[in-house]
C-alpha cells in the first residue's frame, strides 16, 4: 500500500474529481532515481501484487506529439520523481514506444519498481468546419479522444478522420472504431472546449463505447467551469448521466511541458486519478474501465465504499485542511457534511455521487453509484 494514502483503505465503488480555481500542489513524494537509469525491460515476475491505490495521469504528451519538446525519458523521469505510479503516453495521432517492441501489451514500460507507462494516443482532429458548428462566432472545431492501454503498435502516424465529412459524430465514430482496433479504452478529452459537446452527444458517445470523459483538465480551467450560457464539464457529465449511460469522470494534467519549476504553456501536474488495483498494467486498465478510481486535484481519500446501502466517503489523514463533502443525486444537491467522513443512502432510482471540496480549492469527485448496484 502506498505510504501517501495509508494502510487501511477500502474501495468498492469508483470515484473521480474536478478542477480547483488554482492548480494545487503536486503529489508530495520523495525523489527517486532518474527514470532513465531504471531498466524498462520485462514485467515483474515475483507473483501478483497486492491491491493498492495507484496515482496516475491518463493524458500525457512528449516530443513525438509535435507540440512538446520534452523527450520521452525526461517525461518519465518527471512523473517518477514525483511519486506517480503510472501514466498513459498519449502523443497526437501516434502510439509511441519507449525503447523496445511491446506490441501485444497495454504497456510500453513496466519496471519492477518505478513508473509504469501505458501505451496510448490522443486521436486529434482540428477541422476548419464541423457539424454542429461551434456555437460562438470565433469558435473552433476540436475533436480529441484518447486511447488508453493500446495493444497495437502502428508504425506510422494515424490518419483516421473522414476529411470530406463535417458531422462531428462521423468523426467520433471513426475515432471509436480506430481506438477499439488498437485495443484500448476511450476517453473524450476537454469536452467543453469551444462548447463543442452537448449532453446528447456525450450520451451517444458513451453508448458507442467511450468509457471516460475529462471533467477536469488542468490546461482548460476556464472551459471546465462553464458560463451562464454553456454547461461546464461537470454539468455536462451530469446531463449525460441523467440519460442512464455509464461514463466515468477523469481529471488530467494534459501535460506538454515537464520543467522542474512548473513553467511552460502546458505544465505537468495538478490533476490525476487514483486507481485501486494491483500494480500491473492490465489490472490498472481493467480498474479504470470499471470506474474503480477517483480523480484528484489535491484531495486524498481514505475510503470510498458502498456499505449497508450507503455511499461512504472519508478523507485521508494526509489531506490537510477543512473539507466539505457534498452529495449529488441526479444532478441536484442532496446534502453535505463539513468534516472528514460522510455517508448518504444510495437512492433506489437514478444515481448518487459526491464532490469533496477542500479549503484551498482542491477538489475530488466521486463516481456515480446507481441504486440497482447497491448491495
Amino acid at each position: 500500500m502506498s505510504a501517501r494514502v495509508g494502510a487501511s483503505l477500502a474501495l468498492t465503488v469508483a470515484v473521480a474529481c474536478g478542477a480547483p480555481e488554482a492548480p494545487p500542489p503536486l503529489l508530495p513524494q520523495p525523489m527517486v532515481p532518474d527514470a532513465r537509469l531504471v531498466p524498462d525491460a520485462a514485467p515483474p515476475d515475483a507473483g501478483p501484487r497486492p491491491i493498492e491505490w495507484l496515482h496516475g495521469s491518463t493524458h500525457v504528451h512528449a516530443a513525438p506529439s509535435g507540440d512538446s519538446q520534452t523527450p520521452i525519458p525526461d517525461v518519465i523521469a518527471w512523473y517518477e520523481q514525483r511519486g506517480y505510479d503510472f501514466i498513459v503516453l498519449t502523443d497526437h495521432n501516434r502510439v509511441s514506444e519507449v525503447d523496445a517492441d511491446t506490441a501485444g501489451h497495454a504497456w510500453v514500460r513496466w519496471p519492477r519498481e518505478g513508473l509504469i507507462v501505458l501505451a496510448g494516443s490522443e486521436l486529434t482532429y482540428n477541422p476548419e468546419t464541423c457539424d454542429p458548428p461551434p456555437p460562438e462566432p470565433k469558435g473552433k472545431c476540436r475533436l480529441h479522444m484518447n486511447v488508453i492501454g493500446a495493444t497495437a503498435r502502428p508504425p506510422d502516424k494515424l490518419d483516421w478522420p473522414a476529411r470530406d465529412q463535417e458531422p462531428r459524430m462521423i468523426q467520433f465514430e471513426r475515432a471509436i472504431a480506430l481506438g477499439q482496433s488498437l485495443g484500448g479504452l476511450l476517453q473524450l478529452n476537454h469536452p467543453t472546449w469551444h462548447w463543442g459537446t452537448s449532453p446528447t452527444m456525450l450520451a451517444a458517445l458513451a453508448r458507442r463505447g467511450v468509457a471516460l470523459v475529462e471533467i477536469a483538465n488542468r490546461q482548460f480551467e476556464r472551459w471546465n467551469v462553464g458560463t451562464d450560457v454553456y454547461l461546464g464539464a461537470e454539468a455536462l457529465w451530469d446531463a449525460a448521466l441523467a440519460t442512464g449511460v455509464t461514463i466515468w469522470g477523469v481529471a488530467s494534467d494534459d501535460a506538454h511541458h515537464h520543467f522542474a519549476d512548473g513553467s511552460g504553456k502546458y505544465p505537468a501536474g495538478g490533476a490525476w486519478i487514483v486507481v485501486r488495483a494491483r500494480r500491473e498494467p492490465d489490472a490498472i486498465v481493467a480498474a479504470i474501465a470499471a470506474g474503480e478510481f477517483y480523480a484528484s486535484t489535491g484531495v486524498e481519500l481514505a475510503q470510498v465504499s458502498v456499505s449497508a446501502g450507503a455511499l461512504v466517503v472519508e478523507i485521508a489523514d494526509v489531506s490537510p485542511g477543512d473539507h466539505v463533502i457534498r452529495f449529488i443525486h441526479d444532478g441536484q444537491p442532496a446534502g453535505q457534511v463539513v468534516g472528514r467522513l460522510a455517508a448518504r443512502p444510495v437512492p433506489a432510482t437514478g444515481y448518487l455521487r459526491a464532490v469533496v471540496d477542500r479549503a484551498d480549492g482542491a477538489r475530488a469527485w466521486v463516481q456515480p453509484v446507481r441504486g440497482s448496484h447497491a448491495p
